[in-house]
């Protein structure tokens, strides 16, 4: 996995406490609630995955990650103007659907020996990030953006994050619809998945988690590049945890890669446009 730009676990704990401490004194100065219903509903970063671990995500990534770089290459050659619904239905398209069969069996052996080797630290730290990594870390990252550049700036890359938000979402909901996998604690009632009691009717393909860190984090990357290390570290650590948990399979999170980062593709070539 490549080196973040020089940010420990403590580092980035310290910088995530800061945002929260500036919220906090905004909520106070205008009378808004603040505490235990904060962005991280009173929840510290718990010590998180080791990057021994996250080597998986970098190479579940990488290809498509790169096959989406082309696809959007393609798209924008034919579409020159926004048009949402042509590009979700592009991207459903060419994502693929998800293996069955042998693969699926082979990813389903991956999840037991994660399932078998799960320590109480790991399923604290799974649990957080299923809890924060969808929206609540990003949108500290971007307000800690928006708080060192001046406000025509911090305006912008609000407006794009909300938008690859709002998108992100809707494409992961559309493709978890059009696809129907189910999740691996329902092909597999053996494995043992974290919060499955909660989700017994969920679908995993693609993994929203995955589509929403791939998204938000390079967008975060095309305002501050010099902190693309640090973001695509927690991409990978919100991924993880989904494997870790035992509510995706792998493809759910290849999916999720190439989902989210052609929909930050998209979003930040308009808002360069408009």
């Amino acid at each position: 996995m490549p080196e973040t730009t020089g940010f420990s676990q403590r580092t980035i704990r310290a910088l995530l406490g800061l945002v929260v401490l500036g919220l906090a004194g905004a909520a106070i100065i205008l009378n808004l609630p603040s505490g235990p219903s904060g962005p991280l509903g009173g929840q510290p970063m718990p010590t998180l995955f080791a990057k021994a671990r996250l080597g998986l995500i970098d190479r579940l990534a990488t290809a498509p990650k790169a096959r989406a770089d082309i696809a959007f290459s393609r798209w924008v050659r034919a579409h020159p103007a926004r048009d949402d619904a042509g590009f979700s239905r592009y991207v459903l398209a060419t994502v693929g659907g998800p293996p069955s069969g042998a693969v699926q069996h082979d990813e389903l052996l991956a999840l037991h020996r994660i399932d078998a080797a799960r320590t109480p630290a790991g399923v604290a730290a799974a649990t957080w990030l299923e809890a924060h990594g969808k929206k609540d870390v990003w949108k500290l990252f971007d307000k800690q953006y928006g708080a060192f550049v001046a406000k025509p700036e911090a305006k912008q890359s609000a407006a794009v994050f909300k938008a690859t938000y709002k998108l992100g979402n809707l494409l992961a909901a559309q493709g978890k619809a059009h696809f129907g996998r189910p999740s691996p604690y329902i092909a597999d009632p053996s494995l043992h998945a974290l919060n499955q009691q909660r989700f017994v009717k969920k679908f995993s393909y693609p993994a929203k988690h995955a589509v929403l860190s791939f998204a938000l984090s390079s967008v975060l990357s095309h305002y501050e590049p010099e902190r693309a290390g640090e973001y695509r570290w927690m991409t990978d650590e919100v991924a993880f945890s989904r494997l870790y948990a035992g509510g995706h399979y792998p493809s759910d999170i290849v999916a999720g890669a190439y989902i989210g980062t052609l929909v930050a593709l998209y979003e930040l070539h308009f808002a360069s446009t408009t």
